[in-house]
């Protein structure tokens, strides 16, 4: 019975004979008998990448730019231990330019270890040791998030257990610049770990022109059952244990929430999330015709390119708009509750950060890059050893 029933599930969606008792049994266990290896899979794997970036974050000793102590450790300090406690605030804390959000999450950690020390009783040196370990330690599960959920996103992409997604794992884990940068408490860090968890949330089959037979939610939003682990989730329509439990509407909440704190941390992340949208939204078409010169007695071609709307439905593009104004003014307002709380005063850093770099142009001072620096330094930077694989 075993080998009819997994026909059954993977020829779910292309017939519509009813299926008899004992095959809906089978096919049940077999759906939840993949899910359990599912999960036992991806804890096995946070597990292990959780311990791995522990380790590295506890390794590494080097110096790298001052900004995984400026942009975090110092003003965190000051939070936890009071104005007077010898941080270095640096002049774009004085002026503004940074959310508090991510520093208040090392205060928490500062203020949780001196609790733990003094409960007990440790001695100053050893004192001095856990508040140097648990920020590490910390930007390190910040880490393996990152390295976990671009695991995951592989899967999306290439299907879950396929051999793309563990190279993609591979390449992640094994990178030097990965170890030698993502468990160091910098902004940028914190920033793509939300990035990556964001796009693994984000619908991108919606990118796509709908047929009309994919499984939708509640909302009538578009599921994504694409691959072949998901049209086992979705092989039954009447038994609601198997069928998907989480609506497009909840994914595209998460993803918005976790896009918008970051570009709060980082107000030029913004234009990965632009791009994306416009995707969804809309899409371009080209045209041309030859245009005749009858004064010249010639001809040349002329290319039109417009814009319609995109592959995504009615309710997706008003969910898509409703999803990005809610949750960003929800962040907003909470980003701004923390920012008042750490400053004393109402402010908003993004715009004042893009007035600083932007409109006065005053970043210039660090230095300026050639234009091909992506080309010849920032890609070379972050494959390492991977780079003729990526020519």
């Amino acid at each position: 019975m075993a080998s009819p029933a997994l026909s059954q599930a993977s020829t779910a969606f292309e017939t519509d004979a009813p299926q008899l008792p004992d095959e809906q049994n089978t096919t049940k266990r077999y759906v939840l008998l993949r899910r359990a290896k599912e999960v036992a899979t991806s804890q096995d794997v946070l597990l292990f990448l959780i311990a791995l970036r522990i380790l590295n974050a506890l390794s590494i000793r080097t110096f790298f730019q001052p900004d995984e102590y400026f942009q975090s450790l110092e003003p965190a300090w000051e939070i936890a231990f009071g104005a007077n406690s010898g941080a270095w605030i640096t002049w774009e804390w004085k002026n503004h330019l940074r959310s508090a959000i991510h520093p208040t999450i090392f205060a928490a950690v500062y203020r949780l270890s001196a609790e733990i020390s003094n409960v007990l009783r440790l001695t100053p040196d050893y004192r001095a040791e856990l508040l140097l370990a648990a920020p590490k330690a910390t930007q390190a599960v910040i880490a393996a998030l990152g390295d976990y959920y671009t695991w995951k996103l592989g899967e999306r992409v290439y299907g879950k257990g396929s051999s793309e997604a563990w190279t993609v794992l591979f390449l992640t884990v094994t990178s030097a610049w990965q170890w030698f940068c993502s468990t160091r408490t910098l902004s940028n860090c914190f920033e793509t770990t939300l990035t990556v968890i964001a796009l693994h949330q984000w619908p991108w089959h919606w990118s796509l022109e709908a047929t009309g037979d994919e499984p939708a939610d509640v909302y009538g939003l578009r599921e994504d059952c694409s691959q072949a682990e998901e049209l086992a989730k979705c092989v039954s329509e009447k038994d609601e244990s198997i069928r998907p439990s989480r609506s497009m509407a909840y994914r595209l909440c998460r993803c918005f929430l976790l896009a918008a704190v970051a570009c709060v941390l980082r107000p030029t992340n913004v234009l990965i999330w632009i791009c994306l949208a416009c995707f969804s939204l809309w899409k371009s078409s080209a045209s041309g015709r030859m245009l005749k010169l009858p004064w010249v007695n010639g001809s040349f071609w002329v290319h039109v390119t417009s814009l319609a709307q995109g592959p995504a439905t009615r309710r997706e593009r008003i969910f898509l708009v409703l999803e990005a104004a809610i949750c960003g003014t929800i962040v907003l307002a909470a980003s701004a509750v923390v920012d008042r709380l750490y400053y004393q005063q109402w402010t908003f850093p993004p715009l004042r950060f893009l007035y600083f770099n932007l409109a006065q142009s005053l970043s210039v001072h660090y230095g300026r890059n050639d234009w091909h620096y992506y080309l010849s330094q920032g890609y070379p930077l972050l494959l390492t050893t991977f780079l003729p694989f990526a020519l």
